[in-house]
């Protein structure tokens, strides 16, 4: 039996040596590290999904992204190393198709919970379709702002605050009309988020409309909209097929509720 003895010198220059190897190991994980083992265990139900992955587990891309229902074109990412040591992952992401783009920070909790922190975004009003399938309406134009904060946790947990400008807002069905900018503040309300939508830039439709979004994705909106102009027989034609007329003022009043994403709504159109 052969039996080895090491200096205490020669054990130190082992041991650096395992440590440096292991270091290298881990700085060298290939970025389809994160698609097959990490993600995994913090999106059990594959909301995120990257495809042709290339470059290391820390400063990797993907060329096509999908969260959801929406396609975010190629996306590229740097990883905390300490965030994966405390049980996060907290990643700075860049994304940019053909028609939208956005980065921000972004934190993946292993207990199922999503963060993220100063998101800039830019996408095209077409892509938020999927979320007015209770709506007979089909909407263009342009989603530009800034989101300070998110907190998501499934079923729980549905906190923005921020604020968004929906540029030359328009619906495109039931019928062709520009309804010009419109400003959406957004703030943490409970276990939900308040949302308040009003008109900017004297636009052709006056609007102030209060939105009530749970942590569950129920959702009660509240408001009235209004032609500006009323000799404007197209936009109040649209505007009656929100609501069933206008009170003495011209105010088309709403009161809905329902569910992000459910095909049918409950709720009044009222007249005050």
């Amino acid at each position: 039996m052969i039996s080895l003895k090491l200096s205490k010198k020669n054990r130190r220059l082992v041991y650096v040596g395992l440590i440096s190897y292991l270091l290298f190991l881990l700085v060298t994980l290939p970025a389809s590290f994160l698609t097959r083992y990490i993600l995994p265990s913090v999106d059990s139900a594959g909301v995120v999904k990257l495809k042709s992955v290339r470059g290391s587990l820390w400063t990797g891309q993907a060329n096509n992204t999908h969260i959801g229902k929406f396609y975010l074109g190629a996306l590229k990412w740097n990883l905390s190393s300490m965030g994966l040591l405390l049980g996060n992952i907290n990643i700075d992401v860049d994304f940019k198709s053909d028609i939208a783009s956005g980065n921000g920070d972004v934190s993946l909790g292993f207990g199922g919970s999503t963060s993220a922190n100063d998101v800039e975004i830019n996408f095209p009003a077409e892509m938020l379709q999927p979320l007015f399938a209770a709506f007979p309406i089909s909407i263009s134009g342009d989603f530009r702002g800034s989101i300070n904060e998110i907190d998501y946790s499934q079923d729980k947990i549905l906190q923005v605050d921020g604020r968004v400008v929906w540029q030359g807002a328009a619906l495109r069905a039931p019928q062709s009309i520009e309804l010009g900018d419109f400003l959406i503040n957004m703030s943490p309300h409970n276990q939900g988020t308040k949302i308040k939508i009003t008109d900017e830039n004297q636009g052709p439709v006056k609007t102030e409309l209060n939105i009530k979004l749970s942590g569950s994705g129920k959702y009660t909106v509240n408001g009235w909209m209004q032609a500006r102009d009323q000799s404007q027989q197209h936009i109040t034609e649209a505007l009656r097929f929100i609501g069933a007329r206008a009170d003495s003022t011209g105010r088309f009043w709403v009161s809905y509720n329902g569910s992000l994403g459910q095909k049918n709504i409950r709720g009044q159109r009222r007249v005050r």
